[in-house]
């Protein structure tokens, strides 16, 4: 199907974290990049038989259109991260929706869905709320939630494995949302410590629906 996502009544809610009611957190990969890498973080994932949300760079999975059966299957999710990773705050509100919607367009095509949330790309701090035009455009475009996250290692400035996995550990409570990303190597040496981290405080990585319950 290619039809567009049903649109939301008005402006898309900013989420940045879940229920605290239940030992449960959120990992969120950004989904770009070398694809040898890509297929590391899955091979982990699937040997700890944990799921997560891929917030997918368009341009990328257009590249590289397997990648979208090869991510379901394994269980996880897909979402939405803009079509070629821009500082989203930064565009005009014709340029939004046109990121947004060659994404969403892209995941209906390959997958039959548009993903249920959407993440601005170029957001330094994943608490900040986006711009009312920002949040106006992501509901017009079919996503209810626009999804930030409370737990950021900065794994992107590449600060080494340990580091990566200490920063997380020390911020993640129950409710937590967790933005790591595919194309370092330090976050993959770092996710089977977090992963054994995360088991030791009794907190059970699951998607963004799962923990949302949308």
């Amino acid at each position: 199907p290619t039809t567009a996502a049903p649109r939301p009544a008005g402006p898309a809610e900013w989420v940045v974290s879940g229920p605290t009611t239940a030992n449960r957190v959120a990992l969120t990969f950004h989904t770009d990049g070398d694809l040898g890498l890509a297929d590391q973080v899955l091979s982990i994932l699937k040997s700890r038989n944990v799921v997560m949300t891929s917030f997918i760079v368009g341009r990328w999975l257009d590249a590289n259109p397997t990648y979208a059966k090869k991510i379901t299957d394994a269980g996880h999710e897909l979402a939405n991260h803009t079509n070629s990773h821009p500082t989203f705050g930064s565009l005009s509100a014709a340029a939004m929706t046109e990121e947004i919607t060659r994404c969403r367009d892209l995941l209906i095509r390959l997958t039959g869905q548009g993903g249920k949330f959407f993440r601005p790309s170029g957001t330094a701090d994943g608490r900040q709320r986006p711009s009312n035009t920002v949040l106006e455009v992501t509901g017009e475009t079919g996503y209810p939630v626009a999804l930030g996250f409370d737990v950021d290692p900065l794994d992107y400035n590449q600060p080494g494995a340990d580091v990566v996995a200490q920063r997380t550990l020390d911020a993640v409570k129950p409710g937590s949302i967790i933005s790591l990303h595919f194309n370092y190597p330090g976050t993959i040496a770092a996710l089977p410590k977090i992963l054994d981290g995360l088991a030791a405080r009794q907190l059970t990585p699951v998607t963004t629906s799962q923990l949302l319950g949308r």
